[in-house]
């Protein structure tokens, strides 16, 4: 990697020195993870673990429909560990690789909020944005919930970044990635996803607090993008996950480009 491109991936990453404070509360049943702010970032049901509590998380799981059986899901970003607990539960033929660069949250996310710890649930203290450069195995499915404790953290919404996020899939994979509509950037942000994924962007918005999942697609076109095929998909993966994945189309169609029968990427 060349001096200049390395800078760039690390422009607006935090150092290790400066990672956020890990702070956890729990009220009426709901344990929740802080990270340097009063914004949630995580929330587990403490009776029902794998419950997904924020919505964002739940639109996340929309990447079923256009990877409905993903063998290998990287995890970027780790927080209270809703997604990768999740996932592990739900999808019984996937190996989980969560990737978190701060410690602390790491030893939080084991001791209290229920993260699986075998073969299929593994843990990687590093930086992200390292880790994805050097994969040489590809995942089927990326989903990068990076957050420094006051934003997104902008390289990880770059061009180099995507780019190497788009290496580090296989054919037909999928990288999902929570954004917040109301940052400064938000169109800067999906405007690099489109141009490191050759155009096939979609967003979908989560039902509460201003989060949107924005979705590249390494390879589906055609008729896999037909609004019929979608909804047989997410109905026939909402039913295996406990999600309803099929109310997720109709909101995808109001909010992306399509010719009425088809998404148009």
């Amino acid at each position: 990697m060349s001096d200049f491109l390395a800078l760039r991936r690390r422009k607006a990453r935090p150092a290790q020195a400066d990672l956020a404070e890990v702070m956890v509360s729990e009220a009426d049943g709901i344990r929740a993870m802080y990270l340097g702010s009063d914004t949630m970032q995580s929330a587990m049901r403490v009776k029902d673990p794998c419950d997904l509590v924020l919505a964002y998380t739940r639109a996340t799981m929309a990447f079923l429909l256009f990877q409905p059986d993903p063998r290998r899901i990287l995890h970027v970003g780790l927080g209270g560990g809703s997604l990768p607990r999740f996932c592990h539960a739900r999808l019984p033929r996937a190996e989980n690789v969560a990737v978190e660069i701060n410690p602390q949250v790491v030893a939080l996310c084991r001791s209290q909020f229920a993260l699986p710890d075998d073969e299929r649930m593994q843990v990687v203290v590093d930086d992200g944005i390292d880790y994805v450069s050097r994969q040489t195995q590809a995942f089927d499915v990326i989903v990068i919930d990076a957050f420094d404790g006051r934003n997104i953290i902008t390289a990880m919404v770059a061009e180099p970044f995507l780019h190497d996020c788009r290496m580090a899939l296989r054919e037909g994979g999928v990288l999902a990635v929570n954004l917040w509509s109301r940052h400064p950037r938000f169109h800067e942000h999906v405007e690099a996803m489109r141009l490191a994924f050759d155009g096939k962007v979609l967003t979908l918005p989560a039902e509460t607090h201003g989060n949107i999942v924005a979705f590249a697609l390494g390879g589906l076109s055609g008729n896999a993008l037909r609004f019929d095929a979608l909804t047989e998909r997410a109905q026939a993966a909402g039913a295996a996950v406990g999600l309803d994945l099929a109310a997720m189309v109709p909101a995808m169609k109001k909010h992306n480009p399509h010719s009425g029968a088809r998404l148009m990427l």
